[in-house]
């Protein structure tokens, strides 16, 4: 694409990278330096911009990239190299760098078609070097760098045109320390025998990422353990139409009906639809009786659940939440000489499952697993 085609705009702006530059990536030409400068190295760092406000699927504005030695700018809205960049993120000869990639992957999975390979995301990688907490990326640039980032430009509009300078270098200083930091952190996570720990977890993540929408998104909500099993069958029949009808439309999940909503819904008699549009119209949902009959015909299409519907676990009693709380003093235990966050190695919810069945679930991975087996929960 021509200079004068760009779509940022000059501006004078001051600022901790006033005199850090990027080029851009609008031609078969960029592309391919980009391209070669990075098999040269074997490696690219990557991050997104994105709005994700009024539609289900987020929308992509702004694609950042970087070599060892240089950042790269890609406007998607401009220059259509989906394809070529989704082969880069597939290759699983080049490594990927990222950092609170959980989002990322799934706006770069849906826009280039691609399943990223070989990625290591430094927030994790942070973790496992003994970072307690998921630490955000200007606070670890800052405290490994000594280099302090704006955080000015976290709630533009990326789908705007044109962007300006102050967004571009916002953009650009996102990926332009990801080698430097990842440099540090692999060599301590390397002297520390993590290596695997850490790609097991990349790869968790991922997998998390592009699992899809659960088939029984009622698993998810909270307090539904506390629900009659219709009920439960019912709210997750509304939040299946929820999720499909969302992508169908392209609009966000609340927009077309609120969890909360969903609940008081679900606890409702599906043949009455007086009741339900009563729900509706306090939620203040326009035309509560027409909306009262199209759920009441969701509910009502499949009124039983079939045999294999799983329950959300009940809520933990008395007794299991002294369990659990003397897991959580082991775990602590246990977490301190390794220089993990307890709640790394295990979620409260994992407590809690693991007190209930009286064994770690299989959730918890491989080297977790083995970091745990010290800790019988059925002793607790």
């Amino acid at each position: 694409m021509p200079s004068d085609s760009r779509t940022v705009v000059a501006a004078d702006e001051s600022g901790p990278a006033a005199n850090a530059g990027w080029r851009w990536i609008d031609d078969a030409e960029s592309l391919a330096e980009f391209g070669s400068r990075v098999e040269r190295t074997g490696s690219l760092a990557i991050d997104t911009e994105f709005v994700r406000r009024r539609t289900y699927h987020a929308e992509l504005g702004l694609v950042q990239l970087a070599s060892a030695d240089t950042v790269f700018l890609l406007d998607p809205l401009a220059y259509d190299a989906a394809a070529a960049i989704g082969q880069m993120l597939a290759d699983p000869a080049l490594r990927k760098l990222i950092h609170a990639g959980g989002e990322d992957i799934e706006v770069l999975q849906r826009w280039s078609g691609a399943t990223p390979t070989n990625l290591i995301d430094t927030q994790i990688a942070s973790q496992l070097s003994g970072v307690p907490g998921q630490i955000g990326y200007q606070r670890l640039v800052a405290e490994r760098l000594d280099i302090q980032l704006s955080k000015g430009e976290q709630q533009s509009d990326w789908m705007r045109r044109p962007l300006s300078e102050k967004q571009c270098r916002y953009a650009a200083d996102d990926v332009r320390h990801l080698h430097a930091l990842a440099d540090q952190l692999l060599g301590e996570i390397e002297r520390l025998g993590r290596s695997a720990w850490l790609e097991e977890d990349c790869q968790r993540q991922i997998d998390r990422v592009l699992s899809g929408p659960s088939a029984y998104p009622h698993l998810n909500e909270r307090n539904a353990g506390s629900y009659a099993a219709e009920v439960q069958w019912r709210l997750c029949l509304l939040l299946r139409w929820r999720e499909a009808e969302a992508q169908r439309r392209d609009k966000p999940r609340n927009w077309l009906l609120d969890s909360g909503l969903a609940v008081g819904i679900a606890h409702c008699d599906p043949n009455d639809q007086q009741a339900m549009a009563e729900r509706l119209q306090e939620a203040g949902r326009r035309d509560p009786e027409r909306a009262a009959a199209q759920f009441a015909g969701l509910l009502n299409a499949e009124p039983q659940a079939p045999a294999d519907f799983p329950l959300a676990p009940t809520p933990i009693d008395g007794e299991q939440k002294k369990s659990v709380k003397a897991l959580r003093a082991a775990l602590i235990e246990l977490a301190e000489p390794l220089g993990l966050a307890p709640e790394f190695i295990a979620t409260r919810a994992v407590l809690e499952d693991a007190v209930r069945n009286g064994r770690w679930p299989d959730s918890v991975g491989q080297w977790r697993g083995e970091v745990l087996q010290g800790l019988d929960p059925s002793e607790f």
